[in-house]
Parts: C-alpha cells; structure tokens; sequence
C-alpha cells in the first residue's frame, strides 16, 4: 500500500495508482440493472478462473447471480456491494 488514512487509500503496482475514497451514506450499486449503477468497472486478470473465484469468495466477496459468460469471467461482489470481474480473456504474457 502506498498511502493509507481512515477516508482514503491508494495502490501503486508496475503500471498502476488505485485510489479509493470513503463515501457518506454509500448506496451500493444494483448490478446488472438497478436504480443505482456501478461506480467503475474492474476487470482483474487470473489464467484459473476457478481457483482465483475460490480465493476471493474466502475473502468475503459473493457471487454474482448474474454469469454472463463464466468460462471467460466470473462476476462478483466486493463486500461493500461492488460488482467486479476476474476474466481468462487477456493477451497472453500480460499476466502470471
């Protein structure tokens, strides 16, 4: 983690700076439709779908009701209510 305060977070990886904030009074999104949208949409890349979904679910993530396509990637919810997505469907090499 490269910054952390009790409103705010930031991550730095190779190539990247995520920023979270805290928000008053959070709705969480109603996913896939809903009066509410999502706020972002996050792909992250896993060459093992099932294993990755395992990890993160035992991380108190939920899944999805919703499975568009669960052989190229897997929906799930964050605990806060955030829909996000692991996905096989990246250029080979761009991950490990």
């Amino acid at each position: 983690m490269m910054f952390e305060s009790p409103d705010m977070a930031a991550l730095q990886g190779a190539s990247v700076l995520l920023t979270f904030q805290r928000v008053a009074d959070h709705q969480p999104p109603q996913w896939p439709e809903g009066g509410v949208p999502k706020q972002l949409h996050l792909e992250l890349a896993a060459s093992d779908l099932d294993a990755e979904e395992a990890r993160i679910l035992g991380l108190g993530a939920t899944k999805a009701a919703t499975q568009p396509n669960p052989s190229g990637w897997r929906v799930l919810i964050d605990p806060a209510g955030h829909p996000f997505c692991i996905t096989n469907m990246i250029p080979e090499g761009t991950y490990s």
